[in-house]
């Protein structure tokens, strides 16, 4: 030992310092070595789990990734003891599957209000909630241009030539009023009406994102058949198409929006997305100039590549926040339901056995009923619907209207009522939104008031657009009725989603998308009315009233909708 030491003594400083750094690195490579092997052993063992887990057994052992999920497992396990220390009863699968379905959507619900509730602490929306606003704002701004567009390509009380035959649909298919007003109506909202009941409950259901995708290529499909059809009865079948695509849109929207903005700028995020309806109304009066230059069939042609086109893009952008919880969750779940075999097994008989047709039907059923139960819903539903009739009144009948008044300015008329709808539409739409969330940010029920005046102020306005001599006034006082006519959306909308538990707001909004088929009652009155007296009387008599009784149901409703205390959102 002491012939070492003297050796060490005598080492060159430089070899000294050569010995140590080795013994470092050496010592380095060691707990790299043993770091990278735990970690190797870690991903091992979760893969293990997850395995396990997949052919319904429980993991041999569990890794530090899945400590929430122990415990998470352990309450579940000390619930079902206590249900079976206080029954001497086994418990059924379907109950013991309802039990878990309860838990899920209470965490699932829980999620969502941490969510919000750090949301309405900055009270500013992110970056990307504002892109996917805007994203299904160009997505809705296509469905109301294809909606809105068949209203634009007929032409009455005109000689049958083979120019007008290319650029006017009823004229090339030898179609009536009568059968215009059933297919610009109740040919698009038959099937809307009952699908939007379905796209509420799915909305409620799925993957949002992907059920606005799939509607928006529908649509667009349904669109490019109307352009090459070959008879009435053809595009009556793809309008009734484009209904069922277009009804799966508004349900999943307004979710996707309700989940990605806080509670201070909801109304105002709905009202961009519903000034789509007035982008959309513009770019279908536009179509007008289309039309004339290459017809009517390459009109419905290109507006229907065009949707294909916007779908497949958002593809890449359109997420659902609520799918990213449940994947995350998914593990969570099903850690839950370890136990023994026998139960794994009795849980997944009762999930096949109870997730059927008939469940789907009660459980929609329920909802709906769970909606029209609250008295102030259902004011609520009636002014809208009696303000649908004003809009569909107008949007149907507006420009066989002024067709009849000025036919010498149809094409001014295309580009002035484009600005009408876009300008003056948007601007009120937005307004509707902002003045609502500042002027009451938290009262619902005076947000409501924005719309009741609204409605009433727009009837001295349509009925001088009816009666004006020149064209010059009509559109002017059309432009005014525009500006505080379509203020109401936003609000209204707000003010629903307030009033329903958030488990069935799905089912709200597709109720809320049912009540245009009540709407589309008022063309086909006006279409059977203006047989026997002038059109314009008509508009001007049919459309002020439901302007009237729709302002006085707004403003009842506002007397009613009270913010919902936390025992109503529970029970």
């Amino acid at each position: 030992r002491e012939a070492r030491r003297e050796a060490r003594r005598r080492q060159h400083p430089l070899h000294r310092s050569l010995n140590l750094s080795g013994k470092i690195l050496l010592f380095a490579l060691v707990l790299f070595t043993c770091v990278e092997s735990s970690t190797s052993l870690s991903h091992f063992l979760e893969l293990v789990a997850r395995k396990s887990l997949a052919f319904g057994r429980p993991p041999p052992l569990q890794s530090s990734f899945t400590a929430t999920n122990k415990r998470l497992a352990c309450s579940h396990r000390c619930t079902r003891g206590d249900i079976r220390g206080t029954s001497s009863k086994r418990v059924k699968p379907a109950t013991r599957l309802w039990r878990m379905q309860q838990q899920r959507e209470s965490s699932t619900e829980s999620a969502e209000t941490a969510s919000r509730g750090s949301s309405e602490t900055s009270q500013v929306a992110s970056t990307m909630s504002w892109v996917v606003l805007f994203l299904l704002l160009g997505i809705n701004v296509h469905n109301q241009w294809t909606r809105a567009m068949v209203y634009y390509l007929v032409s009455f009380k005109i000689p049958k030539t083979e120019d007008n035959a290319n650029k006017y649909m009823n004229i090339d298919l030898n179609f009536e009023e009568e059968q215009y007003s059933i297919l610009a109506s109740f040919g698009f909202t038959a099937l809307y009406t009952f699908c939007s009941l379905i796209a509420g409950r799915a909305s409620d259901k799925g993957n949002r994102a992907f059920i606005v995708l799939v509607a928006a290529a529908g649509w667009s499909l349904a669109t490019a058949g109307q352009g090459i059809s070959r008879s009435f009865e053809q595009v009556l079948a793809f309008r009734s198409l484009m209904g069922v695509s277009q009804a799966f849109t508004n349900p999943p929207a307004y979710g996707l929006i309700a989940s990605s903005f806080p509670e201070s700028q909801i109304a105002t995020a709905n009202s961009v997305f519903a000034s789509a309806v007035y982008i959309g109304g513009a770019l279908a009066s536009l179509s007008i100039l289309a039309d004339q230059q290459v017809g009517w069939r390459m009109t419905c042609l290109g507006s229907g590549a065009l949707g294909c086109l916007l779908a497949a893009g958002g593809a890449f952008f359109l997420r659902d926040p609520r799918m990213k919880r449940e994947d995350g969750g998914q593990l969570n779940e099903q850690t839950m339901l370890l136990g023994s075999r026998e139960e794994q097994e009795e849980v997944e008989e009762a999930a096949s056995s109870s997730f059927n047709f008939q469940k789907q039907m009660r459980e929609g059923l329920e909802a709906i009923k769970g909606v029209l139960s609250i008295p102030s819903v259902q004011v609520l539903f009636a002014a809208s619907a009696v303000r649908f009739c004003a809009g569909y009144g107008i949007g149907v009948w507006k420009a066989p209207l002024y067709r009849e008044l000025f036919p010498s300015s149809e094409s001014e008329f295309s580009v002035a009522n484009a600005f009408v709808i876009s300008c003056g539409g948007v601007l009120s739409s937005l307004l509707g939104g902002v003045l609502a969330d500042r002027l009451a940010p938290h009262d619902y029920g005076k947000k409501l008031l924005i719309p009741a005046v609204g409605s009433i102020l727009a009837v001295p306005f349509w009925i001088g657009a009816c009666k004006a001599d020149s064209f010059t006034h009509s559109i002017s006082l059309l432009f005014l009725e525009y500006i505080v006519a379509e203020c109401w959306f936003g609000p209204t909308l707000a003010a629903l989603f307030k009033s329903v538990p958030r488990e069935i707001q799905g089912t709200a909004q597709g109720l809320f998308s049912v009540l245009g088929a009540i709407g589309n009652i008022m063309p086909v009155v006006i279409g059977s009315l203006q047989k026997d007296h002038p059109l314009p009387d008509v508009l001007a008599v049919s459309v002020s009233a439901a302007y009237l009784v729709s302002g006085i149901l707004f403003f009842v409703a506002s007397q009613m909708i009270q913010p919902p205390t936390r025992g109503h959102r529970e029970a």
